[in-house]
């Protein structure tokens, strides 16, 4: 079964064109052909929702978990969440929050087992960062654990199900010094199973943790990227490998030549172990933040970048890189900013590469006619692929002073291209013009690391139990892509 959270190669095959380039409906054999369709929920009467990821399961269903402020009416952050059916129809809405303080709440991150019975999200919060296992039928919450000590400083957490189907935690923990920390959960229970940290070798500044999935694959090793601050805006980034045990194997650090902000944000591997990173650049003093794509052998050399080419655009960030199932290509999504700040015009764009960096297709999704006049604001997580390899993403956007939260599936095949009218909006998916990109060298790898393994002695106790569950109360409206 194709399990996307581990990006690993499926075992069943895919119908379709061959070539590698695409497929008819992205169907994997066993599974049924996929509808598509875009739903969108308006905020209610508390105050305005974020989502913040995504994730599907092989019976097709999809979760989605937000930030919701004043969810249980005292003021303060808590978590959304809303399990989708295969049509896109809503299963079930829930809300957790603190009816006592220390309140705030932020979930950031979320996985689902992919044949299983349960899902897992995890935030930071004033009480010290938190993980859920939560049940698939309703909603049900099983157990919370906090990872570290009672603080704020614990943030960023990214999770993936591990080879033996145990949730696996990264996060950036301020009481280990803003170290990279790892822990693999019980998921019977959520004890710590194993646990290791990565963080710089010298220097009162460690490891910074942006990055957006952990990549498991077919053997059960580990990779995930890092980025490290040497004095600020100068960065260090490196892809880091762990055995399924939390054994550390490897560390590769990248530069490019101009390295104020540079940041990986992403990582997947495919069947034969090549690795895929999403990066952003600048390209110079007072140029322009551009982003792209760097595969990597199994050895870490660099095999080809892609970048975006030209003087525009600017201020885009890559979000989530996947890739496809028997390695039909990588697709990449991006916060599509033209302008900081922007005006009317921000929308989420994908990019499909084969596994040689040829563009495949660009598409853009927007709201409005021909994809502008509001803008989107993108959901850092929110974009994997379903049970049969095709796209499932979130994003949002405020207009007349609500805040609306938008979900998708649409065709990995990138077909379908046109309007979608939901209600009094017109939403787009269409070919992407505004820009391309090049073979270019961005990023070269440097002969040591500045980054090492160390020993992790972070706690791992119960979470608050100051915590109730109720129904949500969204409202859902639906338009099948067609």
């Amino acid at each position: 079964m194709l399990d996307w959270n581990k990006k690993e190669k499926p075992l069943l095959g895919l119908l379709g064109s061959g070539g590698g380039l695409g497929y008819v409906a992205g169907r994997v054999s066993g599974y049924p052909a996929d509808t598509f369709w875009i739903s969108e929920a308006a905020k209610g009467n508390w105050g305005s929702e974020y989502v913040e990821d995504i994730a599907g399961d092989n019976e097709g269903n999809i979760y989605v978990i937000s930030v919701r402020y004043n969810g249980g009416g005292n003021g303060y952050k808590s978590t959304s969440v809303v399990k989708h059916a295969v049509d896109g129809t809503v299963s079930w809405q829930k809300v957790h929050y603190k009816t006592s303080s220390p309140y705030p709440m932020e979930v950031k991150s979320l996985i689902a087992d992919a044949d299983g019975d349960h899902i897992y999200y995890s935030g930071p919060s004033d009480s010290g960062m938190f993980v859920s296992k939560a049940n698939k039928n309703d909603g049900s919450v099983d157990w919370r654990r906090r990872l570290g000590n009672v603080t704020t400083s614990n943030v960023n957490p990214c999770m993936a199900i591990g080879s033996g189907g145990n949730p696996i935690v990264v996060a950036r923990f301020g009481d280990a010094s803003n170290a990279q920390g790892y822990f693999s959960l019980n998921e019977s229970d959520g004890t710590t199973d194993w646990k290791t940290l990565i963080k710089k070798t010298s220097g009162n500044t460690t490891a910074s943790t942006l990055m957006l999935n952990p990549a498991v694959d077919s053997s059960g090793n580990i990779h995930t990227v890092v980025w490290g601050d040497t004095g600020h805006p100068n960065y260090y980034n490196a892809v880091i490998k762990h055995n399924s045990s939390g054994v550390f194997q490897s560390i590769s650090d990248y530069r490019s030549s101009y390295p104020n902000e540079d940041m990986f944000s992403d990582i997947a591997v495919d069947s034969s172990g090549n690795k895929y990173v999403a990066f952003r650049f600048i390209s110079g003093s007072g140029q322009q933040m551009k982003l792209g794509v760097m595969k990597l052998n199994s050895s870490d050399v660099i095999q080809w970048q892609r970048a975006i080419s030209g003087t525009s655009p600017n201020y885009m960030t890559p979000n989530n890189i996947v890739v496809l199932p028997e390695d039909a290509g990588i697709i990449l999504s991006i916060e599509d900013r033209q302008n900081q700040g922007d005006s009317a015009d921000g929308r989420v764009s994908f990019v499909r590469f084969d596994t040689s960096g040829n563009v495949v297709w660009k598409r853009h999704f927007g709201v409005g006619d021909g994809g502008s006049g509001i803008n989107l604001s993108g959901s850092s997580g929110g974009m994997k692929l379903n049970r049969n390899g095709n796209i499932i993403f979130n994003t949002r956007f405020g207009s007349g002073g609500e805040v609306y939260t938008v979900v998708a599936q649409l065709p990995a095949d990138g077909s379908l291209t046109g309007d979608t009218v939901i209600g009094s909006r017109t939403y787009n998916w269409s070919a992407n013009t505004r820009f391309s990109f090049s073979d270019q060298s961005i990023f070269s790898k440097q002969g040591s690391s500045i980054f090492s393994s160390d020993t992790n002695s972070l706690g791992n106790n119960s979470y608050a139990t100051n915590i109730t569950t109720v129904n949500n109360v969204q409202t859902f409206t639906k338009g099948d892509v067609d």
